[in-house]
């Protein structure tokens, strides 16, 4: 468990460490996680980009990853440290998404993360029933000047299908609004905005996220 500090929202920001967009954390070509493949990707022609308004600005955007050519994602998982009494609450600290092709359990199956923070476990994948990933919806906690901060809490997803999957992040904050639709087939890539760990300071990991539509 992390040390807990409770600086000002302005001597947060002030201490926040800057990163290089090239930090890249837990991401190797072929290797392989339960039977599925991570994906060191390549730029990949997208034809939407999806935000949503209520994403917190501490740390730095990293790179974007893309799905594999030909592949969509189909499910989710994320990276989440539990709530603590008296601690450095960071909450949602990751997301992955789950690549596959039309084709469902092919060997094209992949698994893409952008930057990612430094606490928390993988939850399980959450998977359409059917179709692809094609809006998302985040979870954020406000800024709360001397008290803990957490920024991003947890993220649903609404799917091709008309199912929707919320994940198994925590609960501080309120839901924003939907991003829009994807154009195209679905999503197919992914860019997150993460807070290094500070030396001294109130830690909050994931403050953003955008996704990428391809056809």
């Amino acid at each position: 468990m992390h040390q807990y500090f409770s600086p000002s929202v302005a001597m947060h920001r002030f201490i926040s460490v800057t990163f290089s967009l090239l930090v890249f954390i837990g991401l190797q070509a072929g290797v392989q996680t339960g039977g599925r493949r991570f994906e060191r990707s390549i730029e990949r022609h997208f034809v939407s980009l999806l935000t949503v308004r209520n994403g917190m600005d501490w740390g730095s955007w990293a790179q974007r990853e893309f799905c594999p050519s030909g592949t969509y994602a189909a499910g989710f998982s994320l990276m989440v440290e539990d709530l603590h009494i008296f601690s450095d609450n960071t909450a949602l600290n990751g997301i992955r998404l789950h690549c596959t092709s039309l084709f469902k359990g092919s060997e094209h199956d992949s698994v893409i993360q952008s930057n990612v923070g430094s606490w928390g476990q993988w939850t399980k994948i959450k998977w359409c029933p059917s179709g692809f990933l094609k809006a998302f919806q985040l979870r954020v906690e406000s800024p709360q000047g001397i008290k803990d901060d957490t920024a991003a809490n947890n993220i649903r997803f609404n799917c091709t299908g008309g199912d929707v999957l919320l994940g198994d992040g925590t609960d501080r904050g309120e839901w924003g609004e939907w991003s829009p639709s994807c154009q195209g087939r679905g999503m197919c890539g992914i860019m997150t905005r993460i807070e290094e760990p500070l030396r001294f300071g109130d830690d909050t990991a994931l403050n953003d996220a955008r996704m990428f539509c391809c056809d």
